[in-house]
């Protein structure tokens, strides 16, 4: 379907790019084609506008949105939620509407796609994150189990179909027989290099399961591996290969997220000029899986660090295009220059540890916003929906991991084709750092994958998959890749709404 995005003469350069950003985005999920240039107007099926309806007698199909959105600056706070329900669909806005007209749904994707309030935070945690408590979810009690950008495009949707009742209601999958894309990672912070540092490894797992975990049976079997262990036993970190070769026999790839250096006690055991490292890397590539960046600890700290981590992979002879922070340790204002640095074309960051959720309210990939430039960012955000930490506070509830993880995958499908992250560490399986039912609900997942027509994936089949939908829109992934030329172009599957049936005599 042509959508063409009509502005209102008194808004800003500036409102009108962070509105088109979140309209270009918009289009690239629903599959629709957008339409910027007003000498293109003419050929739009329908007209999302923000000025006065016309009385110069033509017919449009138009949806005429509240022009409520006002563009601040970023280290600003945004104004607080209100509710609003509709049918049955309930969220909040961030700028209400005066009574009766249609909230500025764009605006809404904006607010919550870019993630614009958290900029306006300058506390951090010890680890040198943002608190979740000091975000607009966690001042304002939101369930970020609710992915409000979506559900903004959702109510936009709808309008959409009020005027044209042939349109579907569900976003259109990129791919015809894919329903549910998840990209599945693994960052690897722990590699078995030598039997004194798993030993030392285990018996530190131990006592986190025995003081923080409160799980004194998770302590004992993880002794019970220290013992074995320095008896001569199998080394249970030697989780890596076990864990590419079942996915490469279950028909799935996956993301393996390597760190390149050890600078900081919060790095890896390992870096790669260590022979072993660079035996693990080489095998998770054999075995069919994407080799990635883990972001160390300190790469954004410094001018050039995390494009310096690319270039250690790529001098060993990979082709690395995506990552994800250590510790889930940035912030946006310094992630996005670092990444275009480094010209990677997907971050995997944008999610937290220790809940499950959708951080920038998106159950879908996107670009970031850049407000340096107010521009996108050149390259793809497939934000993390779950980690295997994030899912401890379920243990012991009536639906447990798996049912918390399940519910978010199901909210995802829910609201169109995907594009999220999950993230579950090597040593999450056999109860060798969380417990037994942590590594149980990936497999899980795993096998339900066909009946729930989910598609399992690395970051970089996704990318080969679905870029062409944001290139269409006006996106542009980075040009100057080193790897982009290894980038498969899928064929392209893009259904076309015959509108024509549905014009009448006026058209």
């Amino acid at each position: 379907m042509r959508i063409f995005l009509d502005m209102a003469p008194a808004q800003t350069p500036v409102e009108r790019a962070r509105l088109t950003y979140a309209f270009r985005l918009f289009c690239a999920v629903y599959g629709h084609q957008a339409i910027v240039q007003s000498a293109e107007s003419g050929n739009a099926d329908v007209w999302i506008t923000y000025s006065k309806p016309s009385k110069n007698g033509v017919f449009r199909r138009i949806v005429k949105l509240a022009n409520s959105f006002k563009a601040r600056d970023p280290r600003e706070e945004a104004p607080p939620p209100q509710a609003f329900a509709a049918k049955d669909q309930a969220t909040v806005l961030v700028h209400s509407p005066v009574e009766g007209a249609t909230p500025d749904w764009l605006g809404e994707v904006f607010e919550w796609v870019s993630c614009a309030d958290e900029y306006s935070i300058s506390s951090r945690d010890s680890l040198g994150r943002i608190p979740f408590r000091d975000t607009y979810a966690g001042r304002h009690g939101l369930d970020l189990r609710l992915p409000y950008a979506a559900i903004a495009m959702c109510f936009l949707q709808r309008e959409i179909c009020k005027l044209i009742p042939a349109a579907p209601a569900q976003p259109a999958s990129p791919v015809h027989d894919a329903g549910h894309f998840i990209i599945n990672t693994h960052d690897v912070d722990f590699l078995p290099l030598d039997r004194r540092g798993s030993v030392s490894r285990l018996a530190k797992n131990s006592a986190i399961s025995l003081l923080l975990l409160k799980s004194p049976k998770l302590a004992l079997r993880q002794l019970w591996k220290l013992a074995s262990l320095t008896a001569g036993g199998t080394n249970p970190f030697d989780q890596v290969p076990q864990l590419a070769e079942r996915e490469n026999r279950e028909g799935i790839t996956a993301s393996y997220y390597f760190i390149p250096r050890k600078k900081h006690p919060k790095d890896a055991n390992y870096s790669l000029d260590h022979p072993i490292a660079k035996h693990f890397v080489r095998l998770v590539e054999l075995l069919g899986m994407e080799v990635g960046v883990h972001g160390s600890f300190t790469s954004l700290d410094e001018a050039g660090g995390l494009a310096s981590e690319f270039g250690l992979l790529r001098e060993q002879g990979f082709s690395p295009i995506g990552e994800r922070q250590h510790w889930l340790r940035f912030t946006l204002d310094r992630l996005i220059p670092a990444m275009e640095e480094a010209h990677a074309l997907y971050d995997t960051s944008v999610g937290w540890s220790d809940r499950a959720g959708f951080r920038a309210g998106a159950c879908f990939a996107f670009p970031p916003y850049d407000f340096k430039r107010e521009a996108p960012a050149p390259f793809l955000e497939m934000p993390l929906a779950a980690m295997d930490q994030g899912l401890l506070p379920a243990l012991g509830k009536e639906r447990g991991s798996f049912g918390e993880a399940a519910e978010v995958l199901a909210t995802s499908r829910r609201y169109g084709w995907g594009g999220i992250s999950l993230l579950w560490h090597p040593a999450a399986f056999d109860g060798v750092q969380l417990p037994e039912e942590i590594g149980e609900t990936f497999w899980h997942l795993v096998e339900l994958r066909s009946r729930w027509n989910d598609t399992w994936l690395s970051g970089q089949d996704f990318l080969n998959q679905v870029r062409f939908r944001y290139e269409d829109v006006g996106f542009s992934l980075d040009s100057k890749s080193p790897v982009r030329s290894f980038l498969v172009q899928p064929d392209r599957q893009r259904p076309e709404l015959d509108c024509a049936i549905q014009y009448d005599s006026r058209d």
